[in-house]
């Protein structure tokens, strides 16, 4: 009897673990064709000198909106003007795009939703990263360091607003279609985007008083004034980004130095 029972359980223990795998279902968004992390470099039509090698590791990421629907990508990465550990922007946003994977573009340019003054910003406070007073010409001079006083409420001033909105011009990701740094291969991807700025005007405000330092003491901020906003023609960047997606491997990641192999 023992031994009846005995391999009852082999038998039934198999059995239990399969059934609990058939169960598992893996869930893919609906823009998976699209969807990854990738390392690129990244380069710009208007700064001849100027190549971020994928060395750098600067990575893009494409996933799908909260909307999850096909064809329908959040593109989120940087573009770096100095190449020193200096200034860079994140680029970031929600676009409809046509055509497949292998060869596609957005049907919309869109806002530069990550940028630092659109993230957790419900006052739309301006930081001096992405704006700047511009002189008669148009061309920027400097972030207005000067907090506005009551006397100044209401004041103006024209200004820009650098990378704030994108376009997806081009899109290609090839299963398969790259050779990571580290000799591996990975699909490959490319995309060449353009980034807006906008001429804008800054308008003095009193903050609300829950944002008041010392209570009973009004304090005030620059904001972008309503409607205000046209595109800067002339300032448009092109950029292009081209690398391939990440893998996992230490040998393919541009931020870490390749295993030594002790002899």
């Amino acid at each position: 009897m023992k031994k009846i029972k005995y391999y009852f359980a082999l038998i039934f223990v198999p059995l239990l673990f399969t059934s609990c795998f058939e169960k598992l279902d893996n869930w893919y968004s609906n823009t998976a064709g699209y969807d990854g992390r990738f390392v690129v470099a990244t380069t710009c039509d208007e700064y001849s000198d100027y190549d971020q090698t994928i060395r750098y590791g600067n990575e893009l990421w494409i996933y799908n909106s909260a909307a999850n629907v096909q064809n329908q990508i959040i593109f989120d990465s940087y573009i770096a003007i100095d190449t020193e550990g200096g200034t860079s922007y994140r680029v970031k946003g929600k676009f409809d795009v046509e055509g497949n994977t292998s060869d596609f573009k957005a049907t919309n340019s869109a806002s530069n939703i990550g940028s630092e003054w659109a993230i957790g910003n419900p006052l739309g406070l301006l930081n001096d990263d992405e704006f700047y007073v511009v002189d008669d010409d148009g061309n920027p001079i400097d972030y207005p360091s000067d907090l506005p006083t009551p006397a100044g409420l209401g004041e103006e001033y024209p200004g820009i607003q650098l990378y704030s909105r994108i376009s997806i011009d081009e899109g290609k990701i090839i299963p398969k279609g790259a050779t990571t740094i580290g000799g591996n291969v990975s699909d490959s991807i490319y995309f060449a985007i353009t980034a807006y700025s906008e001429y804008l005007t800054f308008e003095s405000f009193q903050l609300p008083e829950d944002k008041w330092v010392v209570p009973g003491v009004p304090d005030f901020a620059w904001r972008v004034k309503d409607g205000s906003r046209v595109n800067a023609d002339g300032w448009e960047e092109h950029w292009k980004l081209a690398g391939y997606r990440y893998t996992g491997f230490p040998e393919d990641n541009p931020a870490t130095k390749p295993p030594i192999t002790i002899k």
